[in-house]
């Protein structure tokens, strides 16, 4: 074993804590990542199994009247599959663990293994975002969590989350991951979440037992004020369907644009009497940038299109150039 003080192994002539000491400890902790997520993986592609599909399905037939309609299946079905897993028949998840844990040598992953054995469930608050992780405030006790980013897309302040938590491995307090995907609530629905926290407020009971009881209430409440499994506010959503709108129309493939739109929308959370003169920008950016090929379009013809003025159309145009520009 290499000491910290010895030379290092690689020639370098460094000793080796100022050296390889601290790629080998980058090394060490991708490979316990890369354990762990694979862990969280082939838990929900093993289960349930057969014998626990009627189970699961009976309770996703007593909670799909709620959000039938407004919702896509598939974000019912995971949303059901979790609560299944974790407050029906939780288990199947303890189960899972012990035959992971037996397979398992390395010490520091059988440990967190053992702090994983009743996922969290949680609604909180974005407050603020790191490259690794973001901020996010309880909405019913009020405590800051670190609850690690699943990848680099933007994620707006202010919005609401909603996750089965579980502790990270970083052994630093109240840094978390997501059992299964981070769901995201445009702030078109913070009313819903303050009413829930004001029940919460009227009741004696700790924070997690009150969401279990009233997790199926949650989404009820979410699904009457509106929310259909978007991401984006009520205008934000505009400024995409006018832009998708005027590609389909004249038969552009956008999928570059809308992508950097998407991101544009979420970071710098642009403000527009009317979204048209947003997405008439983004048709002359994506068009300058070459984000679409085929048919090319005045300034005039595509103001004239949306309804705006050209300053207002150039106004965003120049937004979206400023915001590629910033390196990330």
């Amino acid at each position: 074993m290499v000491g910290r003080n010895d030379q290092c192994p690689c020639g370098s002539g460094k000793k080796y804590k100022k050296c390889c000491e601290g790629k080998q400890q980058v090394k060490v902790e991708n490979l316990f990542n890369e354990e762990i997520e694979s862990t969280l993986q082939t838990f929900y592609s093993v289960y349930p199994e057969r014998k626990d599909i009627r189970e699961y399905i009976e309770l996703l037939q007593k909670w799909s009247p709620a959000m039938n309609g407004k919702l896509q299946r598939e974000l019912i079905e995971a949303v059901v599959l979790d609560e299944f897993f974790f407050h029906v028949r939780p288990d199947i998840w303890e189960g899972y663990l012990k035959r992971q844990t037996k397979r398992t040598v390395r010490p520091q992953t059988i440990a967190l293994y053992e702090q994983w054995t009743s996922p969290e469930i949680f609604i909180g608050k974005v407050e603020a975002i790191e490259e690794r992780y973001f901020k996010a405030i309880h909405t019913l006790t009020e405590e800051p969590v670190m609850i690690r980013r699943e990848n680099n897309k933007p994620i707006p302040e202010g919005m609401h989350v909603f996750a089965f938590l579980l502790p990270d491995g970083s052994e630093k307090e109240n840094h978390k991951l997501a059992v299964s995907t981070l769901i995201f609530f445009p702030a078109d629905h913070v009313k819903v979440f303050e009413q829930f926290k004001k029940e919460y407020d009227a009741q004696g009971k700790d924070a997690l037992a009150f969401l279990k009881e009233n997790h199926l209430a949650l989404w009820t409440k979410l699904v009457a004020g509106g929310y259909e499994g978007e991401e984006f506010t009520t205008f934000e959503q505009d400024v995409l369907q006018q832009t998708k709108g005027f590609l389909n129309e004249q038969e552009l493939a956008g999928d570059k644009l809308l992508a950097v739109l998407e991101d544009y929308l979420v970071e710098q959370q642009p403000k527009a009497r009317k979204s048209s003169a947003i997405a008439a920008g983004a048709i002359r950016f994506g068009q300058e940038r070459s984000l679409f090929e085929g048919k090319t379009f005045t300034v005039k013809e595509i103001s004239e299109s949306f309804g705006v003025s050209s300053s207002s159309l150039n106004k965003y145009y120049q937004e979206l150039l400023e915001y590629q520009a910033v390196p990330v």
